[in-house]
């Protein structure tokens, strides 16, 4: 048994050419999954297609646009097993529902032997549907036993689409519409790219049912406690998104300002990692009065390297991902601006760029805490000797990566900087906001088998 955990992109479509608007919609969202895309629709029964590989590889545009369907919910995967395969790519489907999920599922193991926790999830919502029960009923049936992050989209075969988010809402979620069509999404922003309208967000426990008519329906579980994954705001999310109705660029200036405040650095200039990094560096430069380089040229064909599958994916597309602009660092003392450090292996070919380029001195500073702990609710934080802060001081870690300096932000300055308090803040502290308390060593081992 192997299981996949994702952070994926999902997004549904209710009225015409509603293919066609998932398909967009996956493009939008394909930072958020690199691996495979898919789409099921409504077509004399539930139908499916699905490829590896980004949006427009995965799937025929052409052979997307001829299908008429009413209908339908989407996909794009980022999974951290080590193994991609056109049949763990989603939606996954049976004659009766199709499931486009988002998240992981922490107590799967518990309830039989699947392959991922999409089949778990697909299998348990079958069980009660052919039994007779109401998919709501089903659903809340789900909600009461799993335990961890879900945000997911529905289709079943009486042309119905389903949106759930877990009672702890770890995974966003936004309900919008695109002319006449109702429409949900991962992000807002790519919603609003499409040229649609966004109505709000996906309530932590809600179900929202849309029947064929459009009338749309909706029911919720009790929920005592948000928390929403931190790293939403500082890396998944698209800068302009917006979750829970908080900014996600506005969080990531302001990580930058808390960072510049509290970890100054002397040096000439301050350079952002590229992407998600940007708006960080930006808040960074600004409260510090030292002006900002755009000295790393992130290549246009480069993946996130984050979320390759395996180390050797990952260290590939280090190899191509960026370019240095060497008469900008050369002799120059850089502060030097990431997101996030989690296995060190950009960071450490970042600053060996730079070194080779001239630069005097790097500051490393970093938009997030230290992440120490691995991950059961949906990204690739799978084991503690996979993280390089899980057992090393900052000191320790400079010294591996071949920087002068390393400062973090703390999880309360991170709070701070994005303005909420109700974040899963697991990764960095250990403390999972789970039904239940289940030993470290166990899930390791389970998660990683």
């Amino acid at each position: 048994m192997m299981k996949i955990k994702e952070n994926c992109g999902i997004f549904a479509t209710i009225g015409e050419n509603s293919v066609k608007y998932t398909y967009e919609g996956l493009k939008l969202l394909q930072h958020r999954g690199q691996e495979s895309a898919g789409i099921s629709y409504v077509e004399d029964g539930i139908k499916t297609i699905k490829g590896l590989g980004l949006v427009e590889e995965a799937l025929n545009e052409r052979e997307v646009l001829q299908i008429k369907s009413k209908f339908s919910i989407g996909h794009v995967r980022y999974s951290t097993t080590g193994k991609t395969t056109l049949q763990e790519a989603q939606p996954l489907n049976n004659e009766k529902l199709s499931i486009a999920f988002n998240g992981t599922i922490a107590n799967y193991f518990e309830f039989g032997n699947y392959s991922t926790d999409t089949e778990f999830i697909l299998d348990f919502l079958s069980k009660d549907v052919k039994e007779g029960k109401d998919i709501v009923y089903a659903i809340k049936h789900f909600m009461d036993v799993a335990d961890g992050a879900y945000s997911m989209v529905i289709l079943d075969d009486k042309n119905r689409i389903l949106a759930v988010r877990d009672p702890k809402g770890f995974r966003p979620l936004v309900m919008g519409k695109i002319g006449e069509n109702i429409v949900f999404s991962s992000e807002d922003s790519a919603i609003k790219q499409l040229g649609g309208n966004v109505i709000r967000d996906v309530l932590p426990g809600e179900i929202i049912l849309v029947n064929p008519d459009g009338k749309i329906l909706s029911d919720k579980v009790p929920s005592t406690s948000f928390h929403t994954c931190a790293f939403e705001y500082i890396y998944f999310s698209r800068a302009d998104s917006k979750i829970d109705g908080v900014s996600v660029y506005m969080s990531r200036i302001r990580l930058g300002e808390i960072l510049a405040k509290n970890h100054p650095a002397k040096a000439d200039i301050v350079v952002p990692v590229p992407e998600s990094s940007r708006p960080i560096a930006i808040g960074y430069s600004k409260e510090s009065k030292i002006p900002l380089e755009e000295a790393l040229i992130r290549t246009i064909v480069s993946k996130r390297s984050f979320i390759m599958p395996t180390n050797d994916k990952r260290k590939s597309v280090l190899e191509e991902k960026f370019g240095i602009v060497e008469d900008v660092v050369k002799g120059k003392r850089i502060v030097l601006i990431d997101d996030s450090i989690v296995r060190g292996n950009t960071m450490k070919r970042i600053i060996t760029l730079l070194r080779n380029s001239g630069a005097e001195e790097i500051h490393v500073r970093v938009g997030s805490p230290m992440i120490k702990y691995p991950c059961y609710m949906g990204i690739d934080f799978p084991s503690r000797s996979e993280l390089i802060a899980s057992n090393k001081n900052e000191d320790e870690i400079a010294k591996i990566l071949g920087a002068d300096s390393i400062e973090y932000l703390t999880v309360d300055e991170m709070k701070k900087a994005i303005g909420r308090d109700s974040l899963c803040t697991a990764c960095f502290t250990g403390i999972y906001p789970l039904k239940r308390n289940y030993p470290l060593q166990v899930m390791e081992s389970v998660f990683n088998r």
